[in-house]
Parts: C-alpha cells; sequence; structure tokens
C-alpha cells in the first residue's frame, strides 16, 4: 500500500477511530510530507493529501533543494487535440473506450492535453497494450514528462543507460518502447542483455520478441539457438517457438528433413486419383538424432527415439507450414491428407493458426468447417456465413468464438444483426446472472466494437423487465457516445 492509500484510509476511517497518520516512505515524496506540520491531524492529513496530488499532477517527484532545474520540455510539434475532441477524453478513461479515443487522436494528427499526460502514463504503466496507442499522441511534453518517473520509462525518451537499475517489468516496458522506433536497435539490446538476465526477465522478453517477431528478426537466430538449451523449460520452449514463428531457421529445416524421411508418399488407386488423397506410411528413421533434445522433440516411448506417430503430430506442430511444403514439394490439400490419414488434423490446425498461415488454413475448413479459428484465416465469405448462422442459433457460445478475434468496427449489417439478437435473447431476464454470462461478455464486445452508425435495433416489448431496458439503453448510448467522438474527430460516417 502506498502512502496515499495510507492516508486516504485513515480519511475513510476518521482520524479519531484511525489514529495518528501513518509513517511517511523514505523516497523524495515521502520525505517532503513528513516535513509538513499543522495544528492538527486534519489538517496535516489535508496537507500532505495535497502533495501527493500535486505530485500526481505534476507527474513527478520533489527534487532535493540542491538540484539544478531540470531543461524545459521541447517546442510541441503536434497540434493539442480541440475541445470537441478532448471533452470525450475524461469520461472514456479507465474504460473500454479509451483506446479508440487515442486512435482517433492519432489519426487526426493531434495530441492529448497536457493536464492529463501523468494519468494516462499511469493507466500505459499499468496496461501495456495501451502503450503503441499512446507514444503518437504523447507529444514532445509527455516523452520529455516521462524521464523523471521510472515508471514510465516505455516512452521515446526512456534511454538504453537505466537498464542496470530497471525492475523486470520495466526492461521489459523499455525494450517494447526501443521497439517501437528502432527495431535493429532492440535487436541489439537482447544480443547484450538477455542472456545475463534472471529467468523471469528472460521469459517477459521472449514474449514481447514474439508479441512483435518479424521476418527480420531471424538475425536473432543464433541467440535464440542458445536458449533451447537453457536450463529453464519455459525459455527453451518460447526459443523454440519464436524459431518455429521464422520460416527461414535452422529448426525449421531440420524438422522438414525429419518430416521427408518419416513420410512416405504412394501411389494412389483408382479412389485415389479420384478423389485426389495420397496415401501415406510412416518409416520413422532408425539412426541417432543429435539434435533431438535442442529441437524438443517428443519423450522417447521406451526406446531411444520417439514413436512414429509422436514424431508426426510434433512435427506438423512445431514446423513452419512454408518449409513443410517447400521440403516436400507438396500442396496444402496433401498436407493435410497425411493429417487426416495419421489422426493428427489438431496438430496441423495449431499449426496453421499459430503461424497464421491462410492457404493451409483453408484447405483444412474441408474437414474442421466449424473450427472459428481457422475461419478467421480462411475466406471472409465463409466467416460470415458461419457468423450469420451463429445469430440464426442465437449460440452466444459459438458467437463469441466468431466474433472475438474479429477486430472492430464491425459491419453495421453484422452489428444490427448481432443487436436484434441481443435484444431477443434478454427476454425477461432480471439481472446478469439470469441472461447468462455469454450473453453479458458479447454485450461488452459490441459496446466497443459495433461500428458506430449501427443502426439500432426495434425496440423491446412492452413487458421487457427494467433489466433489460438498462441494459440496451446503456448499450445504445455508450453506441451514441462513440458516433459523438467519431463526429468530433472528423470521421463521419467512414
Amino acid at each position: 500500500m502506498s502512502d496515499h492509500d495510507r492516508l486516504l484510509a485513515l480519511a475513510l476511517v476518521g482520524t479519531a477511530r484511525g489514529g495518528t497518520l501513518p509513517t511517511p516512505g523514505p523516497d523524495a515524496l515521502g520525505r517532503a510530507c513528513a516535513r509538513i506540520t499543522r495544528p492538527d491531524t486534519e489538517r496535516t492529513l489535508l496537507a500532505c493529501a495535497a502533495l501527493y496530488a500535486l505530485a500526481h499532477a505534476a507527474g513527478r517527484t520533489p527534487d532535493p533543494a540542491s538540484d539544478a532545474l531540470p531543461a524545459l520540455a521541447p517546442a510541441e510539434a503536434l497540434p493539442e487535440a480541440p475541445e470537441r475532441a478532448a471533452r470525450h477524453l475524461p469520461p472514456v478513461i479507465g474504460t473500454p473506450l479509451l483506446p479508440e479515443w487515442l486512435s482517433l487522436c492519432a489519426q487526426a494528427g493531434w495530441r492529448v492535453p497536457p493536464a492529463r499526460l501523468p494519468e494516462l502514463l499511469d493507466l500505459a504503466r499499468n496496461d501495456s497494450s495501451l502503450r503503441p496507442l499512446l507514444l503518437p499522441v504523447l507529444g514532445e511534453r509527455g516523452a520529455w514528462l516521462a524521464q523523471f518517473n521510472p515508471t514510465w520509462h516505455f516512452t521515446p525518451a526512456a534511454s538504453e543507460d537505466i537498464w542496470e537499475g530497471a525492475t523486470e517489468a520495466a526492461r521489459e516496458a523499455l525494450w517494447r518502447g526501443v521497439r517501437e522506433r528502432d527495431a535493429q536497435a532492440a535487436r541489439e539490446l537482447l544480443r547484450e542483455h538477455l542472456s545475463t538476465e534472471r529467468v523471469g526477465s528472460r521469459k517477459r522478453l521472449l514474449g514481447a520478441l514474439l508479441d512483435t517477431l518479424t521476418p527480420d528478426d531471424l538475425a536473432l537466430e543464433p541467440l535464440l539457438d542458445t536458449l533451447t538449451t537453457d536450463r529453464s523449460e519455459d525459455v527453451r520452449t518460447l526459443g523454440r517457438t519464436a524459431l518455429h514463428w521464422l520460416s527461414g531457421s535452422a529448426q525449421n529445416a531440420r524438422n522438414a528433413a525429419r518430416f521427408a524421411v518419416l513420410v512416405q508418399l504412394g501411389r494412389p488407386g483408382l479412389l485415389g486419383r479420384l478423389t485426389g488423397q495420397t496415401p501415406s506410411t510412416l518409416t520413422p528413421a532408425t539412426g541417432p538424432d543429435e539434435h533431438a533434445n535442442r529441437d524438443g522433440l517428443p519423450n522417447p516411448t521406451g526406446k531411444d527415439r520417439p514413436s512414429a506417430t509422436a514424431l508426426l503430430a510434433h512435427l506438423l506442430e512445431h514446423t513452419h507450414p512454408d518449409v513443410l511444403l517447400t521440403t516436400v514439394n507438396i500442396p496444402p490439400a496433401t498436407l493435410v491428407n497425411i493429417a487426416r490419414q495419421h489422426e493428427q488434423l489438431p496438430a496441423l490446425a495449431e499449426n496453421a493458426v499459430i503461424t497464421r498461415h491462410a492457404t493451409l488454413a483453408a484447405a483444412l475448413l474441408h474437414d474442421l468447417p466449424s473450427d472459428p479459428a481457422l475461419l478467421h484465416l480462411g475466406p471472409p465469405d465463409l466467416l460470415a456465413t458461419a457468423q450469420r448462422q451463429a445469430l440464426r442459433d442465437r449460440d452466444p457460445e459459438r458467437l463469441l468464438a466468431l466474433l472475438g478475434p474479429q477486430p472492430g468496427p464491425w459491419p453495421p449489417e453484422l452489428g444490427a444483426a448481432l443487436l436484434s439478437t441481443l435484444r431477443d435473447s434478454i427476454g425477461a431476464a432480471h439481472h446478469d446472472y439470469a441472461w447468462g454470462y455469454r450473453w453479458v461478455q458479447l454485450r461488452d464486445l459490441a459496446a466497443g466494437r459495433l461500428h458506430p452508425h449501427t443502426p439500432p435495433p426495434a425496440p423491446l416489448a412492452a413487458d421487457a423487465t427494467d433489466y433489460a431496458r438498462r441494459t440496451m439503453n446503456e448499450l445504445l448510448g455508450t453506441l451514441e457516445l462513440r458516433k459523438q467522438m467519431w463526429h468530433d474527430f472528423g470521421k463521419g460516417e467512414g
């Protein structure tokens, strides 16, 4: 609990019941607070609270009296968001609508009002998903302000020089900030520090790398390859995953060579020629595999090597599809046929989804036509058809699976159908539990991802409950707020 929290707790119970003021912490703000004295406890508490509020509004803690004044913030390059747009910021701060406001602000080429910088930087400190949205609209003053608070070192003003004194979370934030503005510098930072980091920090940094991985990161292959023998199983897994996603890695090449030896394609008979299905048999290699451990092959089953089926499952799931298809020189349909014959379609489907391989996903949909993850990678018309069917079936579980991965704003016609389904499903419910938590999740999802210009549904029935009316009114009110935001940012209906 922070000093401010302890003061707030005392204020809530009252100084008469709560006793003396809490002892301030040893930091600069705590030392400044310790010097505050007033005739009674109540006024001392209020004065300390005012100091904490001032420090938060300023975005920094008090400097020692001997410190020189800092250089002024650079002149702003971006115009400040005008009042018509800025007025929407206070009500959306801390809500799911904040990312949309930040995106609209960036698209308009504006920056956030200076008075809101400390609050937004604090939110981004705790929510890394906000950082890439906030950085373009911080302005020069926001980047300048961040240098005075160690927890805001994810901003462009942060320097790699602070690495040694940073926490694991701060190092991850610093690396992500460097990655945003200079991918090559971020790779150099990993080369310099990753091998000496603690396990928790290595996991954080590798997770951040996977979040932002590009083909150019193949330059990190020597470093990633050393992680495949790391003492931490989690680190080994993350390293192999990165090498899996980088199609040009030696790990993928070794796995594809194992696949070529393991799978023997036969000559199709009459039925095979008619259906396009080529029979296959599994013939595992008998010699030693010196890279089996570093590549994470499955544990042997009573012998020195894994079973043929276990090895096939591993290769189908952990080898980049492009490398498999090129090495064996087969089309995606043949690869799907091999997986089907040996009952390994789930492993291949997982690979297609993880690597976002649209061609393989489309081939897999013939066998797994209702798989939501594959539908999101396959032809758009198949996804739209599945969504319409789930709306007709009023299946909230299926709708969440089909709509959840789809970023907003959704097409108005899809949104209108969903609003009508939500209205019809709420029925006589008197609270969230009666309606069902899946429907509640869909409502929350719809609030942020429906197109703001989605037409409203028909009114509720005359005998609808107060809960139903309140729920639909809140949802439509959120859409109206977003519609006004779009208008004030100059988006119109686009």
